[in-house]
């Protein structure tokens, strides 16, 4: 009984805290430079147009957190208490290369501005896993944090890629790195991982997954990009499935799979390549921002939908301070703004 009545405590806490929510808070890095591989944040009143904090500079140094003084892809999500924060972070610097990148980070905060962090390097933690030292790993990428109703614990999902699973293409001098997505768990101060499983394969290169539970239809959502040079996949319809660098869609009724593709794209019609997909709830609504990186055209682009179908709204411009690349959104109250904006300043 007291078990449930925290619960229950637990789930009335966390309903009064979202009714509070007025604002949007987007965490990304802004281009491929050691100086862009950086934290920064931008607040929006409606979720499609946002202004940056700090005047466009980073919120964390990456030289701080960073094995590689650089990062990428930040994800940050709220903890189920209500008042602490997670995000995770590629740990790479691309200037030195696509496939030089072996690891990940942690961090955890409770006011968003002051935060603890983790770096892990996967061939140093895992030693003894096979095919994930140093020589063979091709790549950790875009690790984003959900929490596990069953195991009751944060997972930690992203993508991996190795040597060995590269396959060919229809250009005889490249094979095309495969990617696919695996989990852990974190342990509870958020400073480490369990040993990776697998969670999806594509079938061809997959990348930049983010998961999101659709309580309507009771089932989890993957939302993921077909990665890498236009190929055929065999497990597609009508004995293929032409790969565009694309948003994608899977479900599941387990958060660990299996996920059944479904065999679209979501983007923009004709809008290709994308990536870094991150989809977040309106607030006061019962509708979702699919957000995307058009990094090949240089702005952002958002649609809006039910978590199954979506509606092109409009590309953001991205000029001046405001320059994002693959990142990810949260709702914040009027007081955690407020210290934002106070301690940080537009």
């Amino acid at each position: 009984m007291k078990t449930f009545l925290l619960s229950v405590l637990t789930l009335l806490s966390v309903t009064a805290q979202a009714k509070k929510y007025t604002s949007y808070l987007f965490a990304f890095f802004s281009n491929n430079t050691p100086e862009g591989e950086q934290i920064r944040f931008a607040i929006s009143d409606d979720g499609f147009n946002y202004r940056s904090l700090n005047d466009g500079k980073p919120v964390v140094a990456s030289d701080s957190i960073s094995l590689k003084h650089s990062i990428r892809d930040p994800h940050i999500i709220r903890g189920r208490d209500g008042k602490t924060f997670y995000m995770v972070l590629t740990d790479m610097r691309s200037s030195e290369g696509w496939q030089s990148n072996d690891g990940l980070i942690l961090m955890k905060s409770t006011d968003l501005i002051h935060w603890q962090h983790t770096a892990i390097d996967f061939p140093t933690r895992f030693p003894n896993l096979p095919g994930f030292d140093r020589k063979n790993l091709h790549a950790v990428w875009a690790p984003q944090t959900i929490w596990d109703p069953v195991a009751r614990k944060y997972m930690i999902y992203y993508s991996i890629g190795r040597h060995d699973w590269e396959y060919p293409t229809d250009d005889p001098k490249f094979n095309q790195p495969y990617f696919k997505l695996f989990y852990s768990y974190a342990n509870e101060d958020f400073t480490d991982i369990t040993e990776p499983q697998l969670l999806f394969d594509f079938g061809k290169a997959s990348i930049d997954g983010d998961i999101v539970y659709d309580k309507r239809n009771k089932e989890y959502v993957l939302f993921f990009k077909d990665e890498g040079r236009s190929v055929i996949n065999p497990a597609g319809p009508n004995g293929g499935w032409r790969t565009r660098q694309g948003v994608m869609r899977a479900t599941s009724a387990s958060l660990t799979g299996p996920y059944t593709v479904e065999w679209r794209h979501l983007q923009k019609p004709g809008q290709y390549p994308v990536e870094g997909s991150s989809v977040f709830p309106l607030i006061g609504s019962d509708e979702y921002i699919l957000m995307y990186d058009c990094y090949a055209n240089g702005h952002y682009q958002f649609c809006k939908g039910d978590l199954k179908n979506f509606e092109y709204v409009k590309d953001t411009p991205t000029k001046g301070n405001f320059t994002p690349r693959h990142g990810s959104v949260i709702q914040i109250t009027a007081k955690e703004r407020k210290r934002l904006e106070t301690y940080f300043g537009y």
